[in-house]
């Protein structure tokens, strides 16, 4: 009988560590999907920048979708979902580890990205020039330390 419970036990655990791995595959394919949305959108709205002029509803297009997405970055990295998660990730334990350095990092990156929508609605091509180039420091100060360069 006791043996019957230790099976059971065991087949309980089994399953739930297999719904955790697929829990946090899945939170890594939505995170690296966040990432894709938020680098096509800044590098649409680089281009544009580099090209020329320009419209304001361009970069207005480019950054409400940037900012509809920053307040998202530090809950699409839960605990269990970094390199012991089994899944191809560019994230690296120091999200974890120091955690509250992380966090700053994101409200960083956050006020960088709100000033660049700000600086789009006013439609001021060079102030929206200023603030991508300060929300482009933001992601790499935050990359440096967290991101492991993918090959």
């Amino acid at each position: 009988m006791i043996l019957r419970y230790a099976f059971a036990a065991a087949a309980v655990f089994a399953v739930s560590g297999a719904a955790l791995a697929l829990d946090a595959e899945q939170a890594i394919k939505s995170r690296q999907e966040f990432y894709k949305e938020m680098g096509k959108a800044f590098k649409g709205l680089t281009d544009d920048l580099k090209a020329g002029d320009p419209s304001a509803g361009d970069m207005q297009k480019y950054t409400a979708v940037i900012n509809g997405k920053a307040t998202r970055l530090p809950g699409l990295f839960p605990a269990g979902t970094g390199p012991e998660a089994g899944v191809k990730t560019g994230a690296k334990p120091e999200i974890w580890q120091k955690w509250d350095e992380f966090q700053k990092d994101a409200g960083t990156f956050d006020a960088a990205v709100h000033a660049l929508d700000a600086a789009a609605q006013s439609g001021d091509v060079a102030a929206v020039r200023k603030a991508a180039q300060g929300l482009g420091e933001a992601c790499k100060t935050c990359h440096e330390t967290f991101r492991q360069i993918e090959h």
